[in-house]
């Protein structure tokens, strides 16, 4: 049987790869997304930038996983479909809103209508990377009777989409009151109607 090929390159050093992925992430928290180059984060890093286009097709991609590593823990998915879980974590995701987070969707959400890259590296990346588990907590929901049948795409939408609202608009706060009276009129709108 042969051999599978060699990949060409090294592999990747992971305390490099961790360099990088903190430089971009703290260029991006402090200096902005225009001072977030290959550059800066090569220099930061201490790595050649040739290291980083070995590892990275662009400098959206870099940013997008720097910002990825955080904002999945920052931002995780309810278990379940419930009162209780859905205000704890749309609540934690406000939390996380009011800081760098919050500050780097801003700058990636406005920064995408002119830069394509950073469009699809957020979308593809952040967006529909997560709604791919977020749909799977709304079919198991649906399964379990805890909400309506409906499209799932459209319940994550009606979920999370006042959180961004907010954040981008900034027309209102963010606060623990919204939260609670948000999702206690979005459940109310998914519960089971009694026949």
């Amino acid at each position: 049987m042969a051999q599978p090929p060699t990949p060409r390159g090294r592999k990747r050093s992971a305390a490099a790869e961790n360099a990088v992925l903190a430089a971009a992430y703290d260029l991006l928290a402090t200096e902005g997304l225009q001072a977030t180059t290959v550059e800066a984060i090569a220099q930061r890093a201490k790595v050649s930038k040739a290291t980083i286009y070995k590892w990275w097709p662009n400098r959206a991609a870099v940013i997008m996983s720097a910002f990825l590593r955080e904002a999945r823990d920052a931002l995780p998915y309810p278990e379940q479909l419930d009162m209780t879980s859905i205000f704890d974590r749309l609540h934690r995701m406000a939390q996380e809103f009011h800081g760098p987070i919050g500050n780097m969707v801003r700058v990636l959400i406005a920064e995408g209508q002119s830069d394509p890259e950073i469009a699809e590296a957020f979308r593809e990346g952040y967006v529909l990377a997560r709604r791919k588990q977020g749909v799977e907590i709304v079919h198991a929901a649906i399964a379990a009777g805890l909400i309506r049948d409906a499209d799932p795409d459209v319940i994550l939408d009606m979920l999370y989409a006042p959180l961004y609202y907010r954040l981008l608009v900034g027309h209102q706060p963010l606060s623990a009151a919204f939260i609670r009276e948000h999702v206690t009129l979005a459940l109310n709108g998914l519960t089971p109607r009694a026949h």
